[in-house]
């Protein structure tokens, strides 16, 4: 159960990255995720919605920073880490990533993103 809550957790950091990309956007990105993360985790959504949050209010690590917190959280708990939870991470991710439009930024993280999960 606590590996599941790590997985989710960084998903939500992810989504972090994929908002913070996008500049001049953020809080409307930040609405969708919030949006997008309950649809996708239901009652699990908390873990990454607190996440995003403290990264967002808190923390403020670079976008490399944080995506590779992510990627290490999903390396810990890659036995947990299921073909869904990997689906569900690259859905959440895209979509965030579409509130607007996506960045070159972006679509380079969605696709460093989508070779790092096939290796894990």
């Amino acid at each position: 159960m606590y590996e599941r809550r790590e997985i989710h957790r960084a998903i939500g950091e992810l989504a972090y990255v994929i908002s913070r990309a996008q500049a001049g956007h953020e809080l409307d990105e930040k609405k969708a995720f919030f949006d997008i993360i309950e649809r996708e985790l239901n009652y699990d959504a908390w873990a990454a919605e607190s996440r995003f949050e403290i990264l967002d209010e808190k923390v403020h690590p670079t976008i490399d920073h944080a995506y590779n917190d992510a990627i290490y959280g999903f390396k810990m708990y890659k036995d947990h880490l299921t073909p869904e939870l990997k689906e569900t991470t690259l859905r959440v991710v895209e979509a965030v990533a579409r509130v607007y439009y996506k960045s070159e930024t972006q679509q380079f993280i969605i696709d460093r993103l989508k070779n790092d999960l096939k290796i894990l």
